[in-house]
């Protein structure tokens, strides 16, 4: 082994290297003189904020704008922000006539907000955005946390601020805003339901019902771009606000923070059209272009608030379009609503799945029991003879499958045979019932 100085040197240009690509100082040469200088004391956080708009109201910053959402809403293809009833019905999936109200103007309220990191204690909110719609208007007033030891004044403005509000809207806010600034307030020796809405719209769960195989990831960005026609510009990535927030309070200028504050405005707005959006769609106004998937979503919802003939009006639409992957279960859907209205209509259906996909056993069960209740023995053992020829081409661990399963695939082998020889009785009898008609005549 060389001596310890010898080592040394391969270590002391490493560093060097470093320190020339950004990544390390030199600790090998001294300071340059300008980074010896003491720089200059700056103002306060508080104080740099007015430059953004901000101003004290208490101990709290609040900067106050009123958005025209005209442009928005006219490019989403909604002609107006949606009544917070409708808000109501659409989020808990009631009944159109079932009571969600009434509502007074300003009772409605959108809140987003921007944290410090994105788990554990970590998480602070240092900006909180709160609107409320007015007509095509959007009054928004966000709360800026300036000095990191006032966040309890800061929560306690959003607090009231909330508390005036009856319905509060959201995206994603169920599963992050509204548990953030509830731990917060517990962090900060406040009641834990201090911010607690009496009506949360979160709207990322009618989303993903609705719209989940169109957008894939239902994110608010995705949302925007396919659902509302809105392409940001020049906007600020929400992984960028903290930096963006530490840079501001180490001294940055205003327009370091100045994106962010527009980034938090623009989720307000979007979240707002977007809920008129999903209003409009529930009422029929479909997003165009219409996604081939959309309307069996759309059948699934109205079915689930009692929209039975509105529902049975899109499943046909979804199942007329063969091509379409949403058409087989369309077709299961409809026939089981057309079960007790029309079941000519059920048998056509049915009849019309089991040609498309000759293995839909599901669809061949429900033919022969349709054609049964209707009388058809010969028909329904036709159905039989066919359904027991497409089992015996499948592979044996197929077969198995389809006993384990047989509830989902219309039945394993020994349930045909058994349905074909309850028929075949009901057919004999049938004869033999007839032969003394046929000797009296």
């Amino acid at each position: 082994m060389g001596p310890p100085a010898a080592a040394a040197t391969p270590v002391s240009a490493l560093r060097a290297r470093l320190a020339a690509m950004g990544g390390l100082v030199d600790v090998s040469r001294p300071l340059p003189p300008s980074r010896m200088v003491r720089a200059e004391p700056q103002q306060a956080p508080a104080e740099r904020a007015v430059a953004l708009g901000f101003a004290a109201e208490g101990a709290a910053l609040v900067r106050r704008v009123r958005v025209d959402l005209g442009p928005f809403l006219e490019r989403a293809g909604a002609g107006g922000p949606a009544a917070p009833p409708d808000l109501v019905r659409l989020l808990y999936r009631l009944p159109p006539g079932a009571p969600a109200g009434p509502f007074s103007d300003g009772e409605a309220m959108v809140l987003d907000i921007e944290t410090l990191g994105l788990r554990g204690s970590g998480v602070v909110p240092f900006l909180v955005g709160l609107g409320v719609p007015r007509g095509r208007f959007l009054e928004i007033d966000q709360y800026l946390l300036a000095d990191l030891g006032a966040e309890g004044p800061m929560l306690d403005a959003v607090a009231a601020r909330v508390g005036t509000s009856r319905v509060l809207l959201t995206y994603n806010g169920r599963g992050f805003d509204i548990p953030v600034l509830r731990a917060r307030c517990i962090i900060n020796r406040r009641p834990a339901d201090a911010i607690c809405p009496a009506l949360h719209c979160d709207l990322l769960g009618p989303v993903r019902r609705l719209f989940r195989e169109r957008l894939g990831s239902c994110t608010l960005r995705q949302a925007e771009v396919s659902l509302l026609g809105l392409v940001r510009e020049d906007d600020v990535p929400g992984a960028e606000a903290p930096a963006r927030f530490r840079a501001w309070l180490d001294g940055g200028p205003p327009s370091v923070l100045e994106g962010v504050i527009r980034h938090n405005q623009l989720d307000l707005c979007s979240t707002v059209v977007l809920g008129a959006r999903l209003a409009a769609h529930a009422g029929g106004l479909l997003v165009e272009p219409v996604h081939p998937a959309d309307r069996y979503r759309l059948a699934v919802h109205l079915e689930a608030v009692g929209m039975a003939d509105a529902a049975a009006t899109h499943l046909t639409t979804a199942f007329r379009d063969a091509a379409s992957p949403w058409s087989r279960p369309a077709g299961h859907r409809l026939a089981r609503r057309l079960r007790r209205d029309t079941p000519g209509s059920q048998t056509a259906v049915l009849r019309e799945l089991w040609r498309r996909h000759p293995e839909d056993l599901t669809a061949a069960r429900g033919l022969a029991i349709a054609l049964e209740r209707r009388g058809e023995i010969e028909a329904a053992l036709a159905v039989c003879a066919e359904a027991e020829a497409v089992l015996a081409s499948w592979a044996g661990w197929r077969r198995r499958l389809a006993v384990v399963a047989a509830r989902d695939t219309g039945g394993s082998e020994v349930e045909w045979i058994r349905r074909r020889e309850r028929l075949s009785r009901r057919r004999r009898r049938g004869r033999e019932a007839a032969l003394p008609l046929a000797g009296s005549a």
